[in-house]
C-alpha cells in the first residue's frame, strides 16, 4: 500500500513539473561520469556566510535497522522496477550534476530578463523604480544572482557533507541496491542533491520573484529524481531539503543587507557625483534621447572579500582628455573602428555578452562548466569552484563600478562622433573597464583551480578585455586598469583558496 501511494505521488508530481513550459539549457543526453573524488573531510571546510557548518544541526537518522528504513528502502527497490521513459528522462537529466544544471538555470534566467529597463519621460532622464518582481538583469545584477546562487550551494553542502560523515548512513548501492545512474559513494545521509535542490531554489525564487512556482518545479523533479535513480531513501531527501531551507535563509539575509536594492540611485545622487567629478571632459549619455546611467550606485555594493583589499587598488584618475596619452589612445580606438578585421570583428561579437544573453558572468560560469565537468568535481568541489569564481566576478563589478561613478569618463565616441562601434555603446562612463576587471579576475581563479588549463585561460581573459577596444567602446587604458585591479581581486579569491581547507 505504501509503495502504491509513494508511486501515485511521484507519478503527479511530475506531471506537474512537465506542464512548465520555461525555457532550460538541454544539450541532450551527455555520457555520465563518476566523480573523481569524495572528499570525505568536505564538513571541515570553511563556510562562506556560515560561521561554519556546525551552525545547523543536522538530526540523527534513524538506524538502518528501524522498520521505518527499512520500508523507505523497500519502496526505492520496488520503484525502480516501475521507472516510466519520463522519469528516466529526469534521472538522467539531473545526474549529469545539479550544481551544474542550477547554474544553467540561473543563467537563462539572467537571459530572460537581461532587458532594456523602463524609463520615465525622455526629458526627466531618470531611471523607472526598480520592479523586485520583474527585474532588468544587467551586468552587476547577474554577477550578484551567481555570487549567491553558488554560496547557497556551497554552504549548504559543506553542512551536508559534515553531517554525512557524522552519522555515516551507508550508501544505499552497499545495501544492494543498484542504481540507474553513477552515485557518489558517500553516505547517504542528508542527501547532497536535495541541498543543492532546495538552496537554489530559494534563492532564486528570492532574486527572481515571478519564477517561483515554475522553480519549485524544478527542485521537486530533482530532489525526486534521486529517488527514482535509486540514489536515497526520502528521509534523506528530507533533511538535505530541511538544512538547505536554513542555508539559504540565511544568504537570502545578507542579500537583503548587501545594498544592492539602493543601487539604481533613484533619488539620482550620481548628478552630485559627475558634478563634482575632476576630470576635464565629464561622460554625458549617448542614448536618445539622454538616459539616466545604469546602476549609478553599483560601486558601494558590499563586497564578498574583504572591502578595503578589494578598493585599495582603485587606479587613479586616467589622462587627460588634452594629453598626448588619451590622444593616441582614443586615436588607437578611431583607427581600430576603421580598419577593423573579420577576426576583430568575431572577439568583439563573442565578448560582448548584451541584451538577452546571461552576461559577462555568465559566460565565465559557461566555461567553467566544462572544465568542472573535465575535472569530474564532486557536487561539493563544483560548488566551490563557481563559488569562488563568482564571488571574484561579482567583487569585479563593484570595483569597475566604484571606478566609473567616480571619474565620470566619456566613451570614446562621446569624443568623436565618427567612431563606429561593433557593438552597442553601454550607457555608462567608460573608466574603468568593467568587461576586463571581471575577466581578469575569473581568468585569475580558474587559473588556479585548474593549473593545466591556465595558459588558456588566461589568454581568454586578455582577449575578453581586449574585445572592448575591437569594439570601440573602452580605451586601451581603460581595459589595463581593469584587467589589473581583476587580476588583483582574483588573488584574495586565490589567497582564500588557499585556507579554506579544500585539498
Amino acid at each position: 500500500m505504501k509503495t502504491l501511494f509513494s508511486a501515485i505521488i511521484l507519478s503527479s508530481l511530475f506531471l506537474s513539473v512537465v506542464a512548465c513550459k520555461e525555457p532550460t539549457i538541454d544539450e541532450g543526453i551527455l555520457p555520465l561520469v563518476s566523480a573523481a573524488t569524495v572528499d570525505a573531510d568536505g564538513g571541515a571546510w570553511r563556510t562562506i556566510v556560515l560561521k561554519s557548518a556546525t551552525d545547523i544541526n543536522v538530526p540523527q537518522p534513524a538506524a538502518t535497522t528501524s522498520d521505518t528504513y527499512q520500508r523507505e528502502l523497500t519502496g526505492i527497490k520496488n520503484g525502480l522496477l516501475s521507472i516510466n521513459p519520463e522519469q528516466n528522462t529526469a534521472v538522467t537529466y539531473w545526474a549529469d550534476g545539479g550544481v551544474r544544471r542550477w547554474n544553467q538555470i540561473a543563467r537563462q534566467l539572467v537571459a530572460k530578463y537581461n532587458l532594456l529597463p523602463n524609463y520615465l519621460t525622455p526629458t526627466s532622464g531618470t531611471l523607472s523604480s526598480t520592479d523586485p518582481a520583474n527585474p532588468m538583469a544587467s551586468p552587476t545584477f547577474a554577477a550578484r544572482v551567481y555570487a549567491l546562487l553558488s554560496v547557497a550551494q556551497y554552504d549548504a553542502l559543506v553542512v551536508a557533507w559534515r553531517a554525512k560523515y557524522q552519522y555515516n548512513r551507508p550508501s544505499l548501492e552497499t545495501q544492494g541496491v543498484i542504481s540507474r545512474v553513477p552515485v557518489l559513494n558517500v553516505p547517504s545521509y542528508p542527501s547532497e542533491d536535495a541541498a543543492i535542490a532546495e538552496a537554489s531554489y530559494q534563492l532564486l525564487a528570492y532574486v527572481f520573484p515571478n519564477e517561483t512556482a515554475w522553480l519549485k518545479t524544478k527542485a521537486a523533479e530533482h530532489k525526486q529524481s534521486r529517488l527514482w535513480a535509486g540514489a536515497c531513501v526520502p528521509s534523506d531527501v528530507k533533511a538535505g531539503e530541511d538544512l538547505a531551507a536554513t542555508v539559504a535563509a540565511t544568504v537570502i539575509d545578507r542579500a537583503k543587507n548587501d545594498r544592492f536594492s539602493a543601487a539604481h540611485d533613484p533619488n539620482n545622487t550620481w548628478q552630485t557625483g559627475l558634478a563634482k567629478s575632476t576630470y576635464d571632459v565629464r561622460w554625458t549619455s549617448l542614448e536618445n534621447p539622454v538616459l539616466a546611467p545604469m546602476l549609478p550606485l553599483g560601486g558601494r555594493v558590499r563586497t564578498w572579500y574583504d572591502s578595503t583589499a578589494v578598493l585599495q587598488a582603485k587606479p587613479s584618475l586616467p589622462p587627460a582628455t588634452t594629453s598626448a596619452e588619451f590622444q593616441k589612445a582614443l586615436g588607437e580606438v578611431r583607427d581600430m573602428a576603421n580598419t577593423r578585421t573579420r577576426e576583430q570583428w568575431r572577439i568583439a561579437s563573442y565578448w560582448d555578452d548584451g541584451i538577452a544573453t546571461y552576461g559577462l558572468s555568465g559566460h565565465w560560469n559557461f566555461l567553467a562548466e566544462g572544465l568542472i565537468r573535465d575535472a569530474r568535481q564532486n557536487e561539493l568541489r563544483s560548488a566551490r569552484t563557481y563559488a569562488l569564481l563568482n564571488r571574484a566576478m561579482q567583487d569585479g563589478a563593484t570595483a569597475s563600478w566604484s571606478a566609473i561613478y567616480t571619474y565620470f569618463v566619456p566613451r570614446p565616441s562621446q569624443m568623436d562622433a565618427s567612431i563606429k562601434t561593433a557593438t552597442t555603446i553601454p550607457n555608462y562612463p567608460t573608466y574603468v573597464s568593467d568587461h576586463a576587471t571581471i575577466a581578469s579576475a575569473a581568468s585569475t581563479v580558474l587559473a588556479y583551480i585548474f593549473p593545466d588549463q591556465a595558459t588558456q585561460l588566461n589568454a581568454q581573459g586578455i582577449e575578453a578585455g581586449i574585445s572592448r577596444l575591437y569594439s570601440g567602446v573602452n580605451y586601451r587604458f581603460d581595459i589595463e586598469a581593469g584587467a589589473n585591479w581583476g587580476n588583483r581581486i582574483g588573488q584574495l579569491a586565490v589567497d582564500g583558496a588557499k585556507t579554506d581547507g579544500a585539498k
